[in-house]
């Protein structure tokens, strides 16, 4: 039971301490492959060291003799008052308490699925739309809309698709169109939506805890630049800097899309232009590799710690 409480704790803290940290934090920013990858750490640490902790809840209830004892007594008591031996009032307790808890635990498993599914079916309706309603281009590799606003983005499908409008075809060069296109390659080929739409979907179930709602933006803001540092490979940095000032302002992007000028624009055109030196690139690559396995590590360390296996002192 303490390794479960230990673990329950080491998870809220996390849960609370991380957004704080990491929010904004340029580090993140100079190497946002591991900027990403930290996030996700603290997001699946955070949700072991709970799943952990009820394991372990469960196995001591299932193999303590007192506590089994007291949970079997409680079992009898609860079906005794639901089937109405201690009174109406009683029994309708009871009911409402096993309706409120059943209701909670399925509740929040079907939000997240639903949410995951809403949000695949959306990104296919969407790429099938886009088939049908813009022209293909075989040379862009890319549907081109007939629509006023200068938009480009990627929607995952099946298969996958890249949408842009015509007039962005008049706005870019062929330099600046292909290293968009390249942007947008980068998203599909890094699968980005999936990870966008779990962190969603945790996001929406679960709005009050930061770390999901935080880490949504977050992962966003990174991905994007995690698909600007593909792109520019090869390629002139400032030819991308030129796109993303042409193609932002507003314009009509459909939320499942990863669209090259809708996240961080500014920051993104400041930091393409302006990168750190060798030297703090490759520290701030180690403190972020650091931090990332000591996140995933913790619950494992954490349980260890309170069972015993790990003393303190070492």
């Amino acid at each position: 039971m303490t390794a479960a409480i230990c673990l329950i704790i080491y998870g809220t803290v996390v849960a609370a301490l991380v957004p704080r940290v990491l929010v904004q934090r340029i580090q993140l920013t100079r190497a946002p492959t591991l900027g990403v990858a930290i996030w996700l750490a603290a997001i699946l640490g955070v949700l072991i060291a709970w799943l952990a902790a009820v394991a372990l809840v469960a196995n001591d209830v299932v193999s303590t003799p007192e506590v089994r004892h007291v949970v079997h007594w409680c079992v009898e008591s609860f079906c005794a008052a639901a089937l109405g031996e201690h009174g109406t009032v009683g029994q309708w307790l009871a009911l409402g308490s096993a309706v409120v808890m059943i209701a909670g635990t399925v509740g929040a498993a079907v939000g997240l699925g639903r949410a995951l599914l809403r949000f695949r079916a959306r990104t296919h309706r969407h790429a099938t739309a886009a088939r049908l309603l813009g022209q293909h281009d075989v040379t862009l590799g890319a549907v081109v809309l007939d629509v006023p606003e200068k938009v480009v983005y990627a929607v995952a499908g099946r298969p996958p698709v890249i949408v842009l409008s015509r007039p962005v075809l008049h706005a870019l060069d062929e330099g600046q169109l292909s290293i968009v296109l390249a942007h947008e390659r980068a998203h599909l080929a890094g699968r980005h939506h999936l990870v966008l739409g779990l962190i969603g979907a945790f996001a929406r179930v679960m709005p009050r805890i930061t770390l999901f709602t935080a880490g949504q933006c977050e992962l966003s803001r990174l991905l994007e630049m995690c698909a600007d540092d593909v792109a520019v490979r090869g390629r002139d940095a400032r030819d991308l800097v030129r796109a993303l000032v042409m193609l932002s302002g507003p314009a009509a992007i459909p939320g499942s899309a990863l669209a090259v000028a809708a996240t961080g624009v500014t920051q993104r055109a400041e930091r393409l232009v302006s990168l750190p030196s060798r030297h703090v690139l490759r520290r701030t690559r180690a403190l972020l590799i650091i931090g990332s396995v000591t996140l995933l590590a913790g619950p494992a360390l954490m349980g260890a710690v309170a069972c015993g296996v790990l003393p303190l002192g070492l």
